[in-house]
């Protein structure tokens, strides 16, 4: 039975179609949230490749401000300056979008851009100390400037010397300002030591002659020194080593944050593969595990049914077995309608068994009816036997009467006798024939009313075949609507199978108890008309048998008058020969009416015995069945 505890789960209340829509719902929910998460995953993962690349961007910026610093200190010129200062800003501003875009993905390089921050300006602080000092040496705009001041002190050093007209202090001087010249192309401490040299042997020669110029030249020769001892000769050295070292400093850290970065986005990017993967796996395990809760129902719903099927089908035909499904799905809708056909056959069974019982309850009593009429139809011929003895005796005797009409009325006595012993065979006889026509149309009416009841059952077949191709076509609509579900209705096509099946044999065993009806039907009409035939016979032998009665009364009444009227005898004697030869014919033809009427009733024996046959057919065709 499909009533077990599981057939009250929820998913009983809900259609197979409802079912399969929920889990494409759930589906496409999942799949919706998958691609929800996915995109927020890709946006997280593009925001921070996003900063990877404003930190190379940054990377790029401070190789441009290396690039304005080196072109400032070889050129001078301040547009360099400006150019360093604008993208000392651009950077600032990247570096501050780029620390907050990380915290937005809750990132914490606080330290590093600290760092970088700080070096940066260091950087810039440094730099400008390196402007400062290179405007302090050389700058084209100012006066004060101390290569501007030293050219002024070598100039008037100059006219100095040239006032002196001496060629070698002229040699000398020029000596010195190639030196200088040189330091001033090209600071480098051996072109400083070559300066201070040729100064110290210019002042020990010149010292007293020029000493304020030579005093004033020393000056802001030693200031230049001392400014490129700051600037820094070389590139490691002064304020151009340290500017070095900051920017070298500040671009490990550029590279430090660009490799935590990258670490951080690939860190970022497992992840998100991880919890994709994570995802879409519990997606695909809970829509598995819907379909197999789903599909265990269906089969296990399915063999149920195809269980109760086989067991009405290949069992004792036990039509009390029902499904009693449970739930609104289209296999509770199967086993309701297959409930109902199951109450129609039931009803139809029990209605065959009782027409049954009725069919060979009549087929009893009308071959015990036959039995009689044929009893009777024998004496019948027995005693029409008797009578027509006697009427040939009577013949005899009135043939006698005309060549010996004494020895008639001498033998008038016997004849009397003979004629009141034939009167009354002839009344018996008569007797017989109306207790055979009363036999007859009873058995008339017993024959009408099985035929009545077999009428009754072709009706009763009818509807069961009507009810068998019914659920042919719905057994046929199943099997099409298993066959579009494809491989979840490959068990659905089962239950079809089987269900056309059983309709196919209860069709065959309705066609075989249509036929054996048809058979009883066609038994009981030939044994109708033979009843009725029988019935025509007995009514003319009745009719006969009173003729016979009414000659013998008149034969009585003339031997009566034969005593009275004996002048009328040879009249009376022809007449009598005449009657008497009537009465032979008429007990001659009722003689083989009643042989007739034996033959028919016989045959109404034999049909009775086949109506009998066919309700044992029947019977045990009904047997097949529990009901």
């Amino acid at each position: 039975m499909l009533g077990s505890p599981g057939s009250s789960h929820v998913l009983n209340k809900l259609s197979i179609r409802t079912k399969f829509i929920l889990i494409n719902i759930i589906l496409y929910t999942g799949i919706f949230f998958y691609g929800v998460f996915e995109q927020i995953s890709l946006d997280n993962l593009h925001e921070l490749e996003v900063a990877s690349v404003e930190n190379t961007a940054a990377e790029v910026d401070l190789l441009n401000l290396r690039r304005y610093e080196k072109d400032f200190i070889s050129r001078h010129n301040l547009k360099y300056k400006a150019r360093f200062d604008e993208t000392f800003e651009i950077l600032s501003n990247r570096l501050t979008a780029l620390d907050e875009r990380l915290h937005e993905h809750g990132l914490q390089f606080d330290r590093q851009i600290d760092i970088i921050n700080s070096t940066l300006h260091q950087y810039r602080i440094i730099f400008s100390d390196v402007v400062d000092k290179i405007q302090l040496l050389d700058s084209p705009t100012s006066s004060h400037s101390l290569i501007h001041r030293l050219s002024n002190s070598r100039q008037q050093l100059k006219e100095e010397v040239l006032q002196l007209n001496d060629l070698q202090a002229k040699v000398d001087f020029s000596s010195l300002t190639e030196y200088d010249l040189i330091y001033q192309a090209l600071p480098t401490p051996q072109n400083k030591d070559a300066v201070l040299k040729e100064l110290s042997k210019f002042i020990k020669v010149y010292a007293q002659q020029l000493q304020p110029s030579i005093e004033q030249y020393q000056d802001d020769l030693i200031h230049i020194f001392e400014a490129y001892q700051s600037l820094g000769v070389s590139s490691e050295e002064g304020l151009r080593g340290k500017l070095r070292q900051t920017v070298h400093q500040t671009e490990r850290e550029i590279l430090s944050l660009q490799t935590e970065i990258e670490t951080a986005i690939l860190t970022a990017s497992d992840r998100v593969k991880n919890q994709l993967h994570l995802f879409g796996a519990l997606i695909a395990l809970t829509i598995s595990l819907l379909l197999a809760i789903i599909a265990r129902n269906i089969i296990f719903r399915i063999k149920a049914i195809n269980t109760m099927m086989r067991e009405i089908a290949n069992g004792n035909g036990d039509l009390t077995l029902r499904m009693n499904t449970k739930g609104n799905d289209e296999l509770a809708q199967l086993g309701h309608s297959f409930d109902l056909f199951i109450d129609k056959i039931h009803g139809l069974i029990k209605e065959a068994a009782l027409v049954k019982e009725v069919l060979l309850q009549s087929s009893t009593e009308s071959e015990h009816a036959a039995g009689n009429s044929i009893r009777n139809s024998e004496q019948q011929r027995i005693e029409s036997e008797s009578v027509i003895t006697a009427i040939n005796e009577l013949v005899q005797t009135s043939n006698e009467i005309t060549r010996n009409i004494e020895y008639a009325a001498s033998n008038a006595s016997q004849i009397k006798e003979a004629s009141n012993s034939a009167l009354k065979i002839t009344q018996q006889a008569s007797h017989s024939m109306q207790s055979l026509a009363a036999k007859i149309i009873d058995s008339q009416v017993l024959i009408q009313q099985l035929e009545e009841q077999s009428r009754e059952i072709n009706s009763v077949i009818s509807t069961i075949q009507t009810i068998a191709e019914q659920t042919n076509l719905l057994a046929l609509n199943a099997a099409i609507e298993a066959a579009r579900a494809g491989e979840y209705g490959r068990g659905f096509a089962v239950v079809a199978d089987e269900v056309r099946d059983l309709s196919m044999k209860t069709d065959k065993s309705t066609r075989q108890i249509e036929a054996t009806i048809n058979n009883l039907n066609e038994q009981v009409h030939h044994t109708v008309s033979l009843m009725s035939e029988s019935q025509l016979h007995a009514k003319s032998t009745q009719k006969e048998t009173k003729q016979v009665v009414s000659a013998i009364d008149n034969i009585n009444q003339q031997i009566e008058d034969l005593f009275d009227l004996n002048a009328q005898i040879a009249t009376a004697s022809e007449q009598q020969s005449a009657v008497s030869s009537d009465i032979d014919r008429n007990i001659t033809q009722i003689s083989s009416l009643a042989n007739d009427t034996h033959r028919e009733i016989q045959s109404s024996v034999s049909c009775t015995k086949q109506v009998s046959q066919v309700s044992l057919k029947l019977d045990a065709i009904v047997a097949q069945f529990s009901y």
